[in-house]
């Protein structure tokens, strides 16, 4: 019943994947992130492997596993990185691979807008999604900045998921058209990631254009927050045709996925084309 589009899968066991078939998460969007360790064009490479592996894991275990790659923000390589980028769409042509991402700004800067512009440019030619990150620090002026750069790109805004919104940009977010994705966690202090924020969120600004996600898989993100946030969205009284929206059928239309909801946005700007 859920789809999860951002699950950290790598690491996950069988267990795990056994867990969240019980608890209706039914698919799951793995992104490329910044666990890889060090920030070099072949230890980059390996981890577009490892996450497109991790994609097809998730198919073994009966789950609808897709991958998104990409060079995060905080993993530009110093050596290496035109290659690499000659080398991004042979890793998005694997039929496991869904998505570019997770791609963005991180502190901001030169090199930053220059990688990030050209997978943008790179998704408009390919006509990919494309998962943007946001930081946790200078949320609001990053991603502010990360907006602007989004617009100029042209791309169709149903295909470009925000993550990392919250209460400061979620609105910003989705007045560009753009799916803002929440990110969650087991905590209920209201502050970013949590449940109880999510379900405020909903409550307030209605399913269109929000997506909500786990996180699962980095450290102290609950596996198992996407059917929790459904729990309690029901339990606010949401009716289930928003819990679907937010909880899997958004996000399954961001990626051009069979049982998406279709949504309305804005007119595109004309201008350079595709």
């Amino acid at each position: 019943m859920w789809f999860d589009p951002l699950l950290h899968a790598r690491a996950l066991r069988a267990r795990d994947l056994d867990d969240l078939a019980f608890f209706g998460v039914t698919g799951a969007l793995v992104p490329s992130d910044d666990a890889v360790v060090p920030a070099t064009a072949a230890a980059i490479r390996a981890g577009w492997e490892a996450t497109a592996a991790a994609a097809r894991r998730l198919r073994r275990a009966g789950l609808d596993g897709h991958a998104a790659v990409g060079i995060h923000p905080r993993r530009i390589p110093l050596r290496g990185l035109e290659a690499l980028l000659a080398d991004l769409p042979v890793a998005l042509d694997r039929p496991e691979v869904a998505a570019i991402g997770a791609v963005g700004l991180a502190e901001g800067g030169e090199l930053e807008e220059r990688v990030l512009v050209r997978q943008l440019e790179l998704a408009r030619e390919l006509r990919r999604p494309v998962l943007v990150a946001t930081p946790s620090r200078a949320t609001e002026r990053i991603t502010r900045r990360a907006l602007a750069i989004l617009r100029e790109a042209e791309l169709d805004p149903g295909r470009v998921l925000v993550a990392g919104a919250d209460a400061r940009t979620v609105r910003a977010v989705r007045a560009c058209g753009y799916l803002a994705g929440l990110s969650l966690s087991a905590g209920d202090g209201g502050g970013r990631g949590s449940i109880a924020e999510a379900v405020r969120l909903v409550r307030a600004l209605g399913p269109e254009g929000l997506v909500l996600g786990s996180d699962a898989g980095v450290a102290g993100a609950d596996l198992l927050a996407l059917p929790r946030a459904a729990d309690r969205l029901a339990k606010a009284g949401l009716s289930e045709a928003v819990v679907r929206r937010v909880c899997g059928e958004n996000a399954r239309a961001f990626l051009g996925l069979a049982g998406g909801a279709r949504r309305r946005t804005p007119a595109r700007r004309t201008g350079r084309g595709r």
